[in-house]
């Protein structure tokens, strides 16, 4: 009888070669195989067999150990699975939303009457048409809308237009089914934007999205929502405990839009589809354009939040509740930043501020600020309430002119550039554009020098952008902007015959016709000036001042009536002390393509042109 060698044994390797060597060793410790050479045998060849399928069968266990944790797990039905656990429902697509101003003009009756205002309605539904990047997009009334009327025309200000296809879905309750739930058969759908009304006994009441289950009671009437296995979205009603039970063959209908995503994202210009009561002729203005487009969550996001979801216990205390929270409401989010009023300049005690980014654009609309704001302020302490800010967006211009050797490359030298351009676009998505960021001058330079083995070296200088959006026109205000970074200013009176280191776009005054800018005297005065010809006439020699050791930027009070920018913005531009910049509190930091100047010259020492540097033209490190 044969002993089995425990020393040959070993169950923790899970490597195929591994098993096929530890069942080989253990079959060699047999007496019966003692002497067998496995080498190129059939024996070897089922050995190797049963080594796969054990390989096989451990992968498989690990990968479904590793599915049982919200940490390790991979698949998306899992992670979502492991989310709902946590209470947290992860953020589905979201359509493309803009706020325009409607006129309706040349409105009357064919009997000369002229409609009522609530004639003129616009219904929930109606649909618009934009054409944006070449492809033409559906976008739809999201509530009905009451105008005001004036003579002939009517108007309607701050509508909602949301991209998207119209479609419902009608089930009948059953309870004889165990815990119901109800699949929409459309894919793509924004969950936030979805009316549902059931019609018992041939009455219809709406039912309302139940987001806090601590508000709601046995008779509420809500229903719930959530993303299945599939990836599709069903929604479910109340137990008669939390919620309204519904009864038997109780009729369901759901009206939803089918989104298109990120596409509309940016589109301004939009047309009526539909007529209103009959009436077509219509001026539609766009005061924010399309926004908030996105895909459903992701896993890596899901997998972030639903812990961070989970410590809030629905409450806002801390600062990392209101993350939370924010994420919840608003997830279009891309990034969020929050502190308390007792951090902020100038301190305002007994408030949080809040600071958005949307995903596909820089501000949220002053619609989205009040529908967070509103949330938020169901859960927050008594004593302290959230204001939603815009964040304050720095734009780094970066200018690089690099040497390369053409005798390395096939590439041409615009070529060259494009691929520069895309290095720095991709240095920006992978380290900027986020709260709390820096962007750090040597490695962008690194990663320029590396884009191509032709590419020798690089000089790249920056200047900081801040558009500054005057909130109050024609009022008597001032501006305060501040980039968080020290500004170069290297002796007093730097530079002041040529306007220090502030530049701006320009803007019109009360009372003055000449478009007016500001600069500064390099002493720490700001000052507001137009142009005759290319001489800079001076206004106002103190409009304002420039603390040039911490990059605030304090405008006297002014009545501005208009800006040069058409979305009523100041651009202000400066140079910064140091090439590092830092984003500070509710700051970011981007880098547009539009704001990349790439330049490429030829190195005439490495193509053989120069000898010994003759004639050879160094880079000048200053392109200011």
């Amino acid at each position: 009888m044969s002993t089995v060698k425990s020393s040959s044994l070993n169950v923790t390797d899970l490597d195929f070669e591994d098993i096929s060597q530890n069942l080989k060793s253990y079959l060699k410790g047999q007496d019966s195989l003692k002497d067998y050479n496995f080498e190129g045998s059939t024996l070897s060849m089922l050995v190797d067999l049963l080594a796969y399928s054990s390989h096989i069968g451990a992968v498989n266990t690990n990968i479904a150990a590793s599915e049982l944790f919200l940490d390790s797990a991979q698949i998306r039905k899992n992670v979502v699975s492991r989310a709902k656990d946590l209470g947290f429902i992860p953020a589905s697509e979201s359509a493309a939303t803009a706020i325009c101003d409607i006129t309706v003009n040349n409105v009357r009756n064919p009997d000369g009457t002229y409609p009522s205002a609530n004639e003129m309605t616009i219904p929930a539904g109606a649909r618009f048409n934009t054409v944006y990047d070449g492809k033409s997009y559906t976008f739809v009334c999201y509530a009905g809308v009451t105008p005001q009327a004036n003579g002939k025309s009517f108007s309607y200000t701050n509508v909602q237009l949301k991209q998207g296809l119209n479609a419902s879905d009608v089930f009948v309750y059953d309870r004889q089914e165990p815990n119901p739930k109800f699949v929409l058969s459309q894919a793509r759908v924004d969950r936030q934007a979805m009316t549902v009304s059931v019609n018992s006994g041939g009455v219809s009441t709406a039912y309302a999205l139940a987001s806090d289950i601590s508000n709601v009671l046995s008779t509420s009437k809500v229903y719930f929502t959530q993303e299945n296995e599939d990836g599709f979205t069903e929604l479910y009603f109340g137990d008669g405990s939390i919620g309204e039970e519904l009864k038997d063959g109780d009729i369901i209908t759901v009206r939803y839009t089918i989104v298109n995503t990120i596409h509309a994202n940016g589109a301004t210009k939009f047309s009526l589809l539909d007529t209103i009561n009959g009436f077509s002729d219509s001026v539609i203005t766009t005061t924010s354009p399309a926004a908030g487009g996105a895909e459903k969550e992701s896993v890596e996001s899901i997998k972030f939040k639903a812990t961070k979801f989970y410590s809030s216990q629905n409450r806002l205390v801390t600062l990392n509740d209101y993350k939370a929270k924010v994420s919840e409401y608003y997830p279009n989010a891309d990034a969020v930043a929050v502190w308390g009023g007792e951090d902020n300049d100038p301190p305002v005690y007994g408030k949080v501020f809040v600071a958005i980014k949307p995903l596909n654009s820089d501000y949220l609309s002053d619609v989205e600020k009040e529908l967070v704001k509103n949330n938020l302020n169901r859960l927050n302490v008594i004593t302290v309430r959230p204001e939603i800010v815009d964040p304050e967006i720095i734009k780094i211009m970066v200018t690089t002119i690099f040497k390369y050797n053409e005798k390395s490359t096939d590439l041409t030298s615009g070529e060259l550039e494009t691929m520069v351009k895309d290095t720095i676009v991709t240095y920006d998505r992978d380290n900027l554009n986020n709260f709390d960021s820096i962007f750090r001058h040597s490695n962008l330079l690194n990663q320029i020098d590396t884009t191509d083995s032709a590419i020798l070296s690089n000089i790249s200088n920056i200047r900081l952008k801040l558009k500054k959006k005057v909130l109050l026109l024609g009022q008597n205000a001032g501006l305060t902007v501040d980039f968080g970074n020290p500004l170069y200013n290297p002796s007093s009176g730097y530079n002041a015959s040529a306007g220090g280191v502030t530049n701006t776009t320009g803007f019109y005054i009360s009372g003055n016709s000449n478009i007016m800018y500001f600069d500064d005297d390099g002493t720490g005065k700001l000052r507001r000036f137009f142009l005759s010809g290319s001489t800079r006439i001076y206004q106002d020699n103190e409009a304002g001042t420039v603390d040039y050791g911490t990059g605030k930027i304090s405008v006297n009070s002014l009545i501005i009536t208009t800006t040069v920018n058409s979305d009523n913005t100041i651009d202000f531009t400066l140079i910064p002390n140091s090439n590092d910049v830092i984003a500070k509190r509710g700051s970011l930091i981007d880098i547009s393509s539009a704001d990349i100047k790439v330049t490429s010259e030829l190195d005439t020492v490495a193509s053989g042109e120069s000898s010994a540097g003759v004639g050879y033209i160094p880079t000048s490190t200053s392109s200011y």
